[in-house]
């Protein structure tokens, strides 16, 4: 196998090894379920007689970044870079023509693609659901600012990917990802209204994303600025990890 092949090659092993993995089954729960959601809330509510689509998109984008986004990555990520210790494929994964750095790159491309296909899925969704109910005329500015709104939201949510695949690789197992998921909610939750916002990297996505009600403290630069550092520091530690891993 030579090296120009490898990247793609490893990719493609990589999604052979997904296609019967139930994580994935979160996937359209969580594209589907903000959008049956809000809706519902607009089909039934009286209080919504009509869909204005900036309140429409930013209630479903809201959803994803606060509570399913953060929560579902980490366990698509952790379980994606811990699958090869939990099954004990570790030693023979390593024995490839390939370098660790390639092995790393190639998981990290494989989880780009699934949180695009999932966040690009919910945009298009929202965009459909919405016109079927009674709405104000879908503007080709709105619809392209939210276009690049749910594409600023892959990059905001993969910038977060390196720190849970260094506490996969680190502990050999799925669950510390899960727990940072879970812990991230929290603690965005309690930070979300407070200066400190933009430091804590799981809060960032919501802040930086459109707001109902716009977010108190929003420092758009310190917030781009820590999601960078995030993801060096978090592909730094991962590749330090697993260039150590099985000797």
């Amino acid at each position: 196998m030579n090296n120009v092949a490898s990247l793609p090659t490893v990719m493609h092993t990589e999604f052979l090894k997904l296609r019967k993995c139930k994580v994935l089954w979160c996937m359209p729960l969580c594209s589907l379920f903000p959008n049956i959601l809000v809706f519902s809330i607009y089909a039934v509510n009286k209080k919504y007689p009509i869909v204005v689509w900036k309140d429409y998109f930013t209630d479903n984008e809201m959803l994803i970044n606060v509570m399913l986004g953060i929560a579902f990555f980490s366990v698509l990520a952790g379980y994606i870079f811990s699958r090869e210790y939990q099954e004990n494929t570790v030693n023979s994964m390593f024995t490839y023509p390939i370098s660790r750095i390639q092995f790393f790159i190639s998981k990290l491309v494989v989880v780009l693609i699934l949180i695009s296909i999932t966040l690009i899925s919910s945009f298009i969704l929202a965009m459909l659901l919405g016109l079927t109910i009674k709405h104000e005329p879908l503007t080709f500015s709105i619809l392209l600012y939210y276009a690049k709104t749910y594409i600023f939201m892959i990059i905001m949510h993969f910038a977060l990917i390196p720190i849970v695949a260094f506490l996969a690789i680190y502990y050999k197992s799925i669950l510390p990802p899960i727990i940072l998921g879970v812990g991230a909610i929290t603690v965005s939750l309690i930070m979300m209204n407070t200066p400190f916002n933009t430091v804590f990297p799981w809060s960032i996505p919501v802040i930086l994303s459109p707001q109902e009600n716009e977010g108190t403290y929003p420092n758009y630069a310190l917030g781009i600025i820590v999601l960078c550092t995030t993801f060096i520091v978090g592909t730094i530690l991962s590749i330090r990890s697993i260039k150590k891993d099985v000797q």
